[in-house]
């Protein structure tokens, strides 16, 4: 696992703007938004369809540019992809012909990793996700939890400071979903890692964000932060927590009819 005394990343992101052109016109989805995450926290995303989270989250990634602003890693400016940063999409994306165990240790292997700290790494985050009995099984052979939480492992073994999901449970059932995001949150804790993650559930966002940026899509507040002041683990049934969800759903509404 990750060591105490790993080293810690600050995400910054001041007045970024972006837009994209649609049938001609310039359509703006980013608008001036300045987010500070702190190393180790928890932020979630959400917000109405187009308005900005995914494209949010792939500049923080390096994966795109934004057209004004900046973002930046403990002052560094984001120009691309970087081993500090690692990524996990809505679908796990494994690759069908290798094993469960050698998904994982993939980005091992791009980093040239080899002997025992790759079979030590690989077996840790099989350990991690629970999936050590599964480690010669193929990706059509998992349900899809399973199959998210070896992308999880995959992300997390080359050892990134912050890991950025883009709806990551979004594809399963009611159950499934909530079982995950225990288990994320176990990660989470276990790993210190700074962890920013898109989705649509704002249950979701409750239970897992320390905050959580509303993406509006408005022109003139088009995202807001909102702090989680809750104690770990949350209870869903708190009357705490049921305030701030139902909140949190009464503001995206008036945000979705904007």
């Amino acid at each position: 696992m990750r060591p105490t005394n790993a080293s810690r990343h600050r995400l910054q992101v001041n007045r970024l703007s972006k837009s994209f052109r649609i049938n001609g016109s310039a359509v703006t989805v980013l608008k001036d938004v300045e987010l500070d995450i702190a190393a180790g926290e928890f932020v979630a995303i959400v917000g109405a369809s187009g308005s900005g989270k995914t494209t949010l989250l792939r500049i923080l990634a390096g994966l795109e540019k934004g057209d004004r602003g900046t973002v930046t890693v403990d002052g560094e400016p984001v120009t691309g992809v970087s081993s500090e940063r690692a990524m996990v999409f809505q679908e796990p994306r494994l690759l069908p012909w290798l094993t469960v165990e050698e998904n994982i240790r993939f980005g091992l292997e791009l980093q040239k990793r080899s002997g025992e700290e790759l079979r030590e790494r690989t077996g840790e985050y099989l350990r991690l996700v629970g999936l050590e009995n599964f480690r010669g099984a193929y990706p059509r052979q998992l349900s899809g939890g399973m199959a998210q939480r070896v992308g999880i492992a995959r992300a997390l073994v080359t050892n990134p400071d912050i890991l950025l999901l883009d709806e990551p449970f979004g594809a399963l059932d009611a159950m499934k979903k909530m079982s995950m995001q225990q288990e994320l949150e176990r990660i989470w804790l276990e790993e210190q890692i700074t962890m920013v993650m898109v989705t649509h559930d704002i249950e979701e966002a409750v239970y897992l964000a320390d905050k959580i940026v509303v993406m509006s899509g408005a022109a003139d507040t088009p995202f807001k932060i909102v702090p989680v002041d809750l104690p770990r683990s949350r209870d869903r049934g708190s009357p705490a927590f049921v305030r701030l969800r139902e909140s949190l759903l009464r503001e995206f509404a008036i945000d979705i009819r904007h």
